[in-house]
């Protein structure tokens, strides 16, 4: 993803990408073991349910990334934020 800052045109870098999962409650992908219940399968499988997925309760958009960008050029630029 390119994206010019909008005071000089300088290609921006990425600063922070923030998702609006936590984890991957139906597989399992990234759920701290203490999280997992193991006799259980699916999204029942942790513990507290599907809502311990969503721990920070933030979401970006319709449940997308939000990416913040900066210029390396003059960090006093406004930063740049993209939902992906």
């Amino acid at each position: 993803m390119a994206i010019g800052c909008e005071s000089c045109a300088t290609p921006m870098r990425l600063l922070l990408t923030a998702g609006s999962d936590e984890m991957d409650a139906a597989s399992h992908s990234w759920v701290p073991l203490e999280d997992r219940d193991p006799p259980l399968r699916g999204r029942v499988s942790i513990r507290g349910g599907p809502a311990v997925a969503h721990p920070t309760r933030l979401r970006f958009g319709r449940d997308r990334d939000l990416h913040v960008f900066t210029c390396p050029a003059d960090p006093g630029h406004p930063p740049q934020r993209v939902l992906s």
